[in-house]
């Protein structure tokens, strides 16, 4: 399978099979929208996630830094069967202690290495990676250890390989939205702790991420925007997101994620 190839009936099977209710965030949206519109929706994350790795060479050895319900991780088996794979989760995660989880990972050849980043950094040598990603998790850690977490993903990075980075943007209409209602634009409170873990701390622009990547060592490639399957809209924000995809096609700066495939630099 190659990446340009991939699309979202070939991604939600994969997630159907993985599929279960790991945590209450899960039982949760499995309550409020069924199991199959979350595998829908993950699918198309994951597959325009994907996307951005259509010309990149498969890696011998890949890292993904928060291995989550393992939809992603999963994919990126199939998609480099032929690769050595280590995911990275925070070790308050319950699900991950979890012996179908543990299972699950073994079936799939890849090894998981649980760790706090922040506290700890990465725990492999340097150059260890050919491929890194790192899929809405930036947004979760504390925005004053961000530039320190990616000189850390450099580090553990050959020269020349690729970083595959998302998170929700700032500057989304759907944050912008959130702003005038009077709302927080995408950001919970840091007294929400899931697991040991935080909620949304800071979103950033692309702009923002951009200038962290090279202050860290990283040149950007490529970069784009995406938006979500939104679930649980009410029927005037649905029909508001209709008529704004007209505008978001100018003005792509509107969607709900930045994705950014970047390079090791030397040095």
């Amino acid at each position: 399978m190659e990446a340009s190839r991939i699309t979202k009936d070939m991604i939600v099977p994969i997630l159907r099979d993985v599929f279960r209710v790991w945590d209450h965030r899960v039982r949760e949206g499995c309550d409020n929208h069924g199991a199959e519109s979350l595998i829908v929706q993950d699918a198309h994350r994951i597959t325009q996630t994907l996307a951005l790795l259509h010309d990149c060479k498969a890696p011998g050895r890949l890292l993904e830094i928060g291995t989550g319900y393992l939809g992603l991780v999963v994919a990126l088996r199939r998609l480099f069967p032929g690769a050595k794979i280590t995911g990275l989760e925070y070790p308050g995660r319950r699900y991950i202690w979890i012996q179908d989880y543990r299972t699950r990972l073994t079936a799939e050849r890849i090894q998981l290495v649980a760790t706090d980043v922040v506290r700890s950094g990465i725990p492999f040598h340097s150059k260890s990676f050919n491929l890194v990603i790192v899929a809405e998790v930036v947004e979760h850690l504390p925005p004053n250890a961000l530039p320190a977490f990616l000189r850390e993903v450099a580090r553990s990075m050959v020269t020349g390989g690729s970083l595959l980075i998302t998170t929700p943007n700032l500057a989304s209409w759907t944050n912008r939205e959130l702003l005038l209602r009077g709302d927080s634009p995408g950001q919970q409170s840091p007294a929400l702790i899931i697991d040991g873990a935080y909620g949304h701390l800071r979103l950033y622009t692309m702009e923002e991420l951009v200038q962290l990547l090279q202050q860290a060592g990283f040149s950007v490639v490529r970069r784009t925007f995406i938006d979500q399957i939104q679930l649980g809209l009410s029927r005037i924000r649905r029909l508001i997101r209709i008529a704004l995809n007209p505008v978001k096609g100018l003005w792509p700066a509107l969607r709900d994620t930045c994705v950014i495939l970047a390079v090791r630099n030397e040095g």
